[in-house]
């Protein structure tokens, strides 16, 4: 069964290194053999590979590689999972994503199991169910009263509604973020009753 392409995005899909300087790699053609082998591929003047086409009626390529980003015009998740794998191969440890909605989910969702750290989508729970994770905790009412009392202060400081949202957003995943942190730490008073009960048992 023949799957369909989702339609052209309306501006260019972009996939680059959100490693900063510890990305390995940012040649372009640095591309793992077994992707190589899944595409029909046309090269540039250097005789590196550039446009990757799924067959020879193909008028797009299903992604491009620039060297320090890949592109693509559309979110065929067989192709995002390529230029993941791509990412991967060259040591980008997180990856900085933009362009169409449905383009950044399926980057995030992808990258989810190959353990790339995703920049530029911020997951819904859909997103999460559809790449296998457990739901997010609820807030607690200690959080949730600090983000009302943040968002009063931002819709009155700052008006345009798109950026309020994305502000909320990174708060947040800052409230959320510390208090994972909190419960990861270790707890030296349970390690001292622990080794005390240890003791005890000898």
């Amino acid at each position: 069964m023949t799957q369909s392409v989702p339609p052209r995005a309306e501006r260019e899909n972009r996939l680059s290194s959100g490693a900063g300087k510890a990305a390995k790699s940012t040649v372009k053609g640095d591309i793992p053999a077994a992707v190589l082998d899944r595409y029909l591929i046309e090269r540039d003047l250097r005789g590196r590979p550039e446009r990757f086409f799924r067959d020879h009626r193909a008028t797009e390529p299903m992604f491009q590689d620039r060297g320090r980003s890949l592109v693509s015009h559309s979110a065929y998740p067989d192709a995002v999972i390529d230029m993941l794998k791509i990412a991967r191969h060259r040591g980008w440890s997180a990856v900085r994503v933009s362009g169409d909605p449905g383009f950044r989910r399926e980057v995030w969702i992808q990258a989810q199991a190959l353990g790339l750290e995703v920049k530029g989508h911020r997951p819904g729970e859909r997103d999460r169910q559809a790449a296998g994770l457990e739901p997010r905790p609820p807030l607690s009412a200690e959080i949730a009263h600090r983000m009302a009392r943040a968002a009063v202060v931002v819709r009155r400081l700052i008006p345009d509604a798109a950026l309020q949202t994305r502000l909320m957003a990174e708060a947040l995943d800052r409230f959320q973020a510390r208090r994972t942190a909190r419960e990861r730490a270790p707890d030296p008073t349970r390690d001292r009753h622990e080794a005390h009960d240890r003791s005890r048992s000898r």
